[in-house]
């Protein structure tokens, strides 16, 4: 798993905290986006904006677009420093995206965003938008010395309910490297596939449940300290990508030019689809979200992942002795208990997927759905259903859709 940058002890987290800030040659892109939270400038589409607050914004994206376009140097020869590049930059970007005022025309990404975070993408092969590895993955310090707490690094709204939203991901994150554990010793045993084998697939398909289930209560607990109207109004905004928004983003070079981005353009916000971890019960658990339209959005979320994880999915997908089929084939050719035990274990585990899909679709509800102004509340279904996720998905059928999938992968 080290090949693909899955730590045995912290998973898809990295084992040590990001770094926290650039050396001193790019300092000028923290500075910049220092200046912004410490203004804690606001959505240039808020209503309630005042003419000041509409003037500081202008000003801070003035000085952005005369910032210096920075040389990559040594940044191209550390992983970490690219993460937080990428972090930095896209962060700048999108305040400099949400801060405009509303108009019809594109918004205009100056060369000196354009640049730095065209080149440290191509270097991370991730696009040029904030991801959930940019605010869940990388973006972590430890509260104190003496203690596993987490602290956010960088918080666009300023806000606690943000980082309690964040570090809900991350602690899931952590959780969550037990179940990669289960799943990695569960494809040892496959290919024995003996009796004493198959007993043992049985006993982890059971503690796979547990972990599942304790998964959805880290989730369950995102409304301990994460207020949805702070969410929906404050919080959320920021994260829109071109693809939730109206207007299109147009990145310019350094010689004015609109830069051409080809059939690959991929502008969505972070979202908590694009989480390998999920994505790998997914794949371990054999559920097919094909069915769903494509090009399949869960799929397509895998583009905002770090290349790595993308990999270790790739070669979990390439497993072998697939899980779903050893226990199928088991369960109809086998004629003692243990068949019926470890389709059971193997359904518990499918059950406690569904149950954390259960819990994300009451999230998404309670978070966006019902934050939204009361017209579109009062429209029919038909209406509330294009409600957006933050990576541009139609939130309810998406959700629906992959809560769906996963029932249907029960074998009894």
């Amino acid at each position: 798993a080290h090949d693909f940058d899955v730590d045995p002890r912290s998973g898809f987290m990295p084992p040590e905290p990001p770094i926290a800030r650039l050396p001193t040659e790019w300092d000028e892109w923290e500075q910049v986006l220092d200046a912004a939270l410490q203004s804690r400038l606001k959505i240039g589409e808020n209503p309630d904006i005042s003419p000041e607050e509409t003037e500081r914004s202008r000003l801070w994206r003035e000085t952005v677009s005369n910032m210096k376009i920075l040389d990559m140097g040594r940044l191209r020869n550390s992983e970490r420093l690219l993460r937080r590049a990428h972090l930095v930059l896209t962060a700048i970007l999108h305040i400099y995206v949400q801060t405009q005022p509303s108009s019809p025309t594109p918004i205009v990404i100056p060369a000196a965003i354009t640049v730095p975070v065209l080149a440290v993408s191509r270097e991370l092969v991730l696009p040029p938008v904030l991801t959930y590895s940019d605010t869940v993955l990388y973006n972590w310090a430890y509260a104190n010395k003496d203690s596993n707490e987490l602290k956010s690094l960088l918080l666009l709204s300023g806000t606690k309910d943000e980082e309690h939203f964040y570090l809900t991901s991350a602690y899931i994150e952590l959780a969550g490297v037990e179940a990669l554990s289960l799943m990695r010793r569960c494809f040892d045993e496959a290919f024995v596939a003996d009796s004493i084998a198959l007993k043992r697939i049985t006993s982890y398909l059971k503690k796979l449940s547990s972990v599942i289930k304790r998964l959805t209560k880290i989730l369950d607990a995102v409304r301990d300290g994460c207020d949805p109207k702070v969410f929906y109004n404050d919080i959320r905004p920021w994260f829109k990508g071109e693809d939730s928004g109206k207007r299109k983003w147009l990145f310019q070079d350094e010689h004015g030019n609109e830069v051409d981005f080809g059939s690959q353009r991929e502008l969505s916000g972070p979202s908590a689809g694009q989480s390998s971890l999920i994505h790998a019960l997914d794949v371990f658990l054999g559920v097919d979200h094909t069915p769903q339209r494509p090009p399949a959005f869960l799929d397509r979320m895998q583009r905002y992942m770090p290349r790595h994880h993308r990999a270790f999915l790739v070669h979990l997908k390439a497993a072998p002795r697939p899980i779903r089929n050893l226990v199928s084939l088991n369960a109809t050719n086998g004629r003692d208990g243990s068949a019926s035990s470890l389709a059971n274990a193997y359904d518990a585990a499918v059950l406690a997927l569904k149950g954390l899909r259960d819990a994300h679709i009451r999230i998404a509800t309670l978070y966006i759905i019902n934050q939204m102004p009361r017209p579109v509340q009062a429209a029919e279904p038909a209406a509330r259903s294009v409600a957006k996720g933050t990576g541009g998905s139609d939130l309810v059928p998406f959700l629906k859709g992959s809560r769906d999938d996963t029932t249907r992968t029960l074998l009894n």
